[in-house]
């Protein structure tokens, strides 16, 4: 396997990224975005502007590809330099900077591959970067790992909805046992945060509503039942419409301010902690 890296000048996840295929007698080509790689990745990103994401601050490097597939990031690089295509869906491009990485989502991808997902975050962090680790609380036998191997920094679990709701929402079949004892688990990491979107739902009727705060209240009884405590650090987030792919959400109007003091009362009746992130 050949790959070409495009890198930019003092980037440290790209030295990372090119120290593993060293270590793994991996032959590739650097091209750096900021000097002689400049216009090669010009026409590189021109054509492949679609598998390139573009945040706020710019492009995140490195960029790996092996003229059929392109990863961007450190994450998703290693890993697909480890496993190929094994580990999609752990792995998305992160916002965070200098020592940190996010975009890790234990829940993302196939459950069979938990091993090498955990081999390719020990050597992220064996690098001194501290991991910022999400779950929903599927793969919850990963998520046990990471936390006996002490491989995440900040743990973040989004509980998306009540038992009922949660496999609609995510557009797959869950086992409810499974969010539960992520639940459990959790609660072995030092001050994990939990989180909840309060998002637009499409009802059985084809309607289109946002979760109630009578919902918001079964998903803070779910967490006071999973971790056995009323006392966990719980926020709920507010729902923007552009960062949705779904067109018909997008149409939804933002709730309002003077709403959202609803669901904090009914999410306190089960986390007394709660509060609405802003």
């Amino acid at each position: 396997m050949s790959i070409t890296i495009f890198t930019a000048t003092g980037c440290t996840r790209c030295k990372i990224v090119k120290g593993y295929m060293e270590a793994h007698q991996i032959d590739y080509v650097e091209k750096d975005m900021k000097a002689e790689g400049k216009d090669e990745f010009q026409s590189f990103y021109k054509a492949n502007r679609n598998a390139v994401f573009r945040g706020p601050d710019g492009i995140e490097f490195p960029i790996i590809t092996d003229g059929k597939n392109i990863r961007q990031s450190i994450g998703a690089a290693i890993a697909y330099l480890h496993a190929g295509e094994k580990l999609d869906g752990y792995f998305s491009v992160g916002t965070l900077h200098k020592e940190w990485v996010d975009g890790i989502h234990l829940s993302g991808g196939n459950p069979e591959y938990g091993d090498e997902l955990i081999q390719v975050l020990k050597y992220i962090k064996g690098n001194n970067m501290k991991l910022q680790i999400d779950t929903d609380g599927r793969n919850s036998h990963i998520l046990e790992r990471v936390i006996a191997e002490n491989l995440a920094d900040v743990l973040i679990m989004d509980v998306i909805a009540p038992l009922e709701l949660y496999g609609q929402i995510l557009g797959k079949e869950i086992k409810p046992e499974e969010i539960v004892k992520s639940l459990n688990v959790i609660t072995i990491f030092p001050e994990p945060k939990l989180q909840t979107l309060i998002r637009p739902v499409r009802r059985a009727d084809g309607s289109i509503s946002y979760l109630t705060p009578d919902e918001i209240a079964g998903i803070a009884k779910l967490i006071q039942e999973g971790t056995g405590s009323n006392k966990c650090r719980y926020f709920l987030k507010t729902f923007k419409s552009q960062d949705s792919t779904d067109k018909e959400l997008q149409k939804v109007d933002p709730l309002k301010s003077t709403q959202l003091f609803s669901y904090r009362t009914k999410a306190r009746t089960f986390q007394v902690f709660a509060e609405i992130e802003k």
